[in-house]
């Protein structure tokens, strides 16, 4: 958990990613009348993102060059503008195509994760500014002046690097998903393998199985599966998936299926550490939920929208009309 009420900025440099890197000479130190108001402009976006990450590297943890950097300057090895020009380089090296703009570095303190203040750092890249007009009235005549300047939705790219205790957490964001090099030439990052990382890939092998693990599984079944997953997920606090077998999937025969689908998603998807027992993350179940629906779509002409009762509803085919059915049984229309 985050929290960024009280964080507070207090260094801020701004150099310019193109061909040739501009690089400022000195960073800013902000008032502390400005340190709260910079923090909440430059934050809110990225600690809105899904899911926390931590650094990664394909032969040895140690040899990332940002989280070295970084780990350096928050034990003091280097100063801020040293690490700012180090990290560019960095940025500069990951890709041949990155867009011109400007790149934020800034310095945090008070920002709360895990109930504990800690340090952070935010890198933040920018495409494009703002047009912004400025009026101003002297002498009772009006005075208007064109700007640009930089609002919250005019960061393009954004990470924060936490600093807890020895370790250091990441919030990502990207204003375009498929963009590859933010996160895997650039940071060099992997989820971190918590609640919520585990909530969310569940959920998803669920609905894929839901969807997919099961050839012969009717429509209607299928939607009914979904619902008593989401039914599941918004009762407990914890996933046992000897459990979540028992109460929702309950044929040995659907259990066996899962057990193989599980298998083959994991591989598919290159995900490691799905684990059979976790607590549920109500965030990562509240943004899962958005792309599970319950809903039977027939031609172009009906959708059938099913929350539960699967007894209730009946399918057949109609061999005079020659095209297949549902039946519906209710108390009640509204």
């Amino acid at each position: 958990m985050i929290e960024i009420n009280g964080a507070l900025a207090h260094k801020f440099i701004s150099h310019y990613h193109a061909p040739e890197c501009v690089m400022a000479s000195v960073p800013v130190d902000i008032e502390a009348s400005m340190a709260h108001e910079v923090a909440q402009i430059l934050l809110p976006r990225i600690i809105a993102s899904q899911g926390e990450f931590i650094f990664d590297h394909e032969v040895n943890i140690q040899l990332n060059p940002v989280r070295k950097l970084l780990l350096d300057y928050f034990r003091g090895v280097s100063n801020f503008h040293e690490m700012t020009v180090g990290v560019m380089k960095v940025l500069a090296a990951s890709e041949k195509n990155i867009s011109e703009g400007e790149v934020y570095m800034t310095a945090f303190d008070q920002i709360i994760y895990d109930q504990k203040p800690c340090q952070a750092v935010g890198i933040f890249k920018i495409d494009g500014k703002q047009s912004f007009i400025e009026s101003s009235l002297m002498d009772d005549q009006l005075a208007l002046t064109l700007t640009k300047g930089i609002g919250i939705k005019d960061l393009n790219k954004g990470a924060l690097i936490i600093l807890d205790q020895n370790e250091m957490i990441l919030k990502v964001f990207q204003n375009h998903p498929d963009i590859k090099y933010w996160r895997h030439q650039f940071l060099m990052i992997r989820p971190l393998e918590n609640e919520f990382y585990q909530t969310k890939n569940t959920l998803n092998l669920c609905k894929d199985f839901a969807l997919k693990g099961l050839d012969e599984m009717a429509k209607v079944d299928q939607v009914n599966l979904l619902n008593k997953t989401v039914d599941y997920f918004s009762e407990k606090q914890s996933f046992d998936q000897s459990e979540f077998e028992e109460e929702v999937l309950a044929s040995t025969e659907v259990k066996a299926a899962f057990h193989s689908y599980k298998g083959d998603f994991e591989e598919k998807h290159q995900i490691e550490g799905m684990r059979e027992q976790f607590e549920i993350s109500k965030p990562a179940f509240k943004a899962a939920k958005k792309y599970i629906k319950s809903v039977i779509k027939l031609d172009r002409n009906f959708h059938v929208y099913v929350h539960g009762q699967r007894q209730e509803i009946e399918r057949g085919y109609d061999e005079v009309r020659g095209k297949n059915y549902y039946k519906l049984y209710f108390d009640q229309e509204s």
